[in-house]
C-alpha cells in the first residue's frame, strides 16, 4: 500500500541557502549599540550575522545598530537569544574585509560562551571543536613514547 505525500517547507530553497552557512570568526570585539550606548562584547562574526553577548535586555526579531571596525553603524535584528547572549543576523551581508578587521582588531580568541548561548548546532564556529595545543602535543608525546617502547619490545623479543 503505497502513501502520497507532499512535503512543504517553511522557507524557500533560497531562504535556507542562504542561512546560516557562512563560515564565522571567533574574536572578542568590544563594540556598543547605537541606540543605547550599551556596550557589548562580539564572540563571533561572519559576513551575515555575529553571536554577541550584552547587558541589554533585547526581544527576538528587535532591530538594533552596532558598531564594526571599518563599516561603523551596522543594522542588525536579533534571531534568538539566550540569558545574555544575542543571536543577530545582518540586514545586508557586510564585505569579508569588514570580518577581517575584525579580527585584526580583537585582542585574542575569546573563551567559548556557555554551552546554553550556543544551543544550536550551526551556530558554532567552525574551529570550535579543536583541542587546546597543549592537549594536542601531550597526545602527540605520549603516542610517540608508546610507540617506541614497542619498538624496543620488538627488538628484545627478536634478539
Amino acid at each position: 500500500m503505497a502513501i502520497e505525500a507532499h512535503l512543504q517547507s517553511a522557507h524557500s530553497d533560497e531562504q535556507r541557502e542562504e542561512r546560516r552557512y557562512a563560515v564565522r570568526r571567533r574574536l572578542r570585539l568590544l563594540s556598543f549599540l547605537a541606540t543605547s550606548g550599551e556596550r557589548v562584547m562580539i564572540h563571533n562574526l561572519s559576513v551575515t550575522g555575529f553571536l554577541m553577548e550584552s547587558d541589554a535586555e533585547l526581544a527576538d526579531g528587535e532591530r538594533l545598530q552596532v558598531h564594526l571596525p571599518e563599516r561603523g553603524l551596522t543594522d542588525a535584528n536579533v534571531v534568538w537569544q539566550r540569558d545574555r547572549f544575542y543571536g543577530c543576523e545582518f540586514a545586508a551581508p557586510v564585505p569579508a574585509a569588514v570580518v577581517r578587521a575584525a579580527v585584526l582588531r580583537s585582542p585574542g580568541q575569546s573563551p567559548a560562551p556557555p554551552a546554553a548561548a550556543v544551543a544550536d548546532p550551526a551556530a558554532r564556529a567552525a574551529g570550535d571543536d579543536h583541542y587546546p595545543l597543549r592537549t594536542r602535543a601531550l597526545v602527540i608525546v605520549g603516542t610517540s613514547a608508546a610507540l617506541w617502547v614497542l619498538i624496543g619490545l620488538a627488538i628484545v623479543l627478536l634478539i
